[in-house]
């Protein structure tokens, strides 16, 4: 099913310009491989350490960075991706560590004060 796909894109003149973004993707995907993430790019706080440790044994920061959920939902992330991804549990007193600074310093964003909309809740 694929091949008669990409034959009937080729057919189109969209072949080419499939393979040209699919190279594209994986040039972008390595070059974010190969690039070093330090444990400075998170928010300075405790558990920041443990955090960082434990979190990019799978992947980068920005899928932490740009996260923002509450400490319930970061606390039900850990049995998913232990369930979905085989990610080893995370238990005791360094789970509530990292639960605890990613709900601190990754949890819900508040709009500021001055760019809230009295009518909206």
């Amino acid at each position: 099913m694929r091949v008669l796909l990409l034959a009937a894109l080729a057919a189109l003149g969209l072949g080419t310009a499939l393979a040209q973004d699919r190279a594209r993707d994986a040039e972008a995907a390595r070059a974010i491989e190969q690039t070093a993430e330090e444990e400075t790019v998170l928010a300075e706080g405790e558990g920041r350490s443990e955090t960082f440790g434990y979190c990019t044994a799978c992947h980068n920061t920005a899928l932490i960075r740009r996260s923002h959920f509450s400490r319930q939902q970061w606390d039900g992330l850990m049995d998913w991706m232990t369930e979905r991804h085989g990610m080893n549990p995370l238990e005791g007193e360094l789970r509530d560590t990292i639960v605890g600074y990613l709900a601190r310093h990754y949890g819900p964003q508040q709009a500021p004060a001055r760019g809230r909309n009295p009518f909206l809740n």
